[in-house]
């Protein structure tokens, strides 16, 4: 019995050595961790602003009302195609020829804008203004990145901006206006605040021998403030307080200085027409929805772009794979027709046999 459990106590000790054995050389054979992406301009993640938003009052209480400018696109070419030259020779895997067109893509750059002038829209929308409208379309017809071969026509575009459907041709395809039709007009949701503070002097010569003077001089002073709002749900709100300060000289006049006053608060109610929210928040589903068209349309374009670049590769390399066949082809028949030179002077072949390999190496080299 002490033998017994001895053997198996080595039994279980050399199981135990093999299975860490096996574990370790498993862990020795995993691949390496990936690099980490360096910060480069073509790895750079760009800023995402959302221009449906506005600006915050705080710190700057004009913030909202002042101008908000739009980077201009960099047109220059990426540095990755100056990475993959070695020895003056330039090694472009499908990987490479798709990232070097999207980065190099003026399409692609163009319906990036169309994503801000759509947030543009809601802005607008939300402010109870009409919208613009805004391009959904996506360019097509480059030559060379069609599916049937060298220089068929077919696909979105890889580096040019062409006169499409989609493109920055005029009339109804390109930058486009709203074509909502009729309907309620919508009050502003943003609160408009007006005023006039103004001061008035004037002499004029009487015309009258009742007014008393032979100049009358008349200042005349005014200081109106109004303020005006409409709500989604067809309610306006108006509220104007006017004031008048007036003297003159006319010594028969009853009051001067005389001062008129006049507040003004109104609410109204659409009760039919332009009554309730679905009729006033319209314009603001219509550009959210053509907000989520623009996305839509954005990664359609690269979608398109990416097929017709692989499609272009493809082309290339076909060419270069029929280029090579062509020059063995035309050695293999070069060698032939000398081999039946050689044969035909030595008696062994007809020298038909000689026109024959000879109008095969022409029919290659044509």
């Amino acid at each position: 019995m002490p033998f017994a459990r001895l053997a198996l106590n080595i039994r279980l000790t050399i199981a135990s050595l093999l299975f860490g054995a096996l574990a370790v050389a498993s862990w020795a054979q995993e691949p390496p961790a990936a690099p980490v992406p360096q910060n480069t301009p073509e790895t750079r993640q760009l800023p995402v602003l959302n221009y449906s938003k506005p600006v915050s009052h705080f710190p700057n209480p004009i913030g909202p009302y002042r101008a908000r400018h739009l980077a201009e696109p960099n047109l220059a070419n990426t540095a990755r195609i100056d990475s993959l030259m070695h020895d003056g020779k330039l090694y472009l895997s499908l990987n490479d020829a798709v990232a070097l067109a999207l980065e190099n893509n003026l399409d692609i750059a163009i319906a990036r804008f169309n994503l801000n002038i759509a947030d543009t829209d809601v802005l607008r929308a939300k402010a109870g203004a009409n919208i613009l409208g805004v391009n959904a379309g996506v360019v097509l017809n480059t030559p060379g990145g069609g599916v049937g071969g060298i220089g068929a026509n077919s696909g979105a575009s890889t580096g040019g901006t062409s006169l499409g459907a989609g493109g920055v041709g005029g009339g109804t395809n390109g930058l486009v206006s709203s074509t909502l039709g009729q309907g309620p007009l919508i009050t502003s949701f943003d609160p408009i605040l007006t005023g006039i503070l103004q001061m008035d002097r004037s002499h004029t010569l009487s015309s009258s021998a009742f007014n008393g003077v032979p100049i009358i001089n008349q200042n005349t002073g005014t200081g109106n403030f109004a303020y005006q709002q409409g709500f989604a749900s067809g309610t306006n709100l108006s509220v104007g307080f006017n004031n008048t300060h007036q003297t003159t000289n006319i010594p028969f006049t009853t009051f001067s200085p005389l001062v008129s006053s006049s507040f003004q608060f109104r609410v109204t109610q659409h009760l039919l027409q332009g009554f309730g929210f679905a009729a006033n928040n319209r314009f603001i589903r219509i550009a959210k929805n053509n907000r989520e068209l623009s996305d839509v349309a954005f990664r359609l374009q690269i979608i398109d772009s990416v097929d017709q670049i692989e499609n272009i590769y493809w082309d290339l390399v076909f060419a270069y794979e029929n280029v090579r066949v062509q020059n063995e082809s035309l050695a293999f028949a070069e060698k032939t027709f000398s081999d039946t030179k050689k044969q035909v002077e030595i008696g062994s072949l007809a020298p038909i046999e000689v026109v024959r390999a000879q109008s095969t190496v022409a029919l290659i080299n044509s």
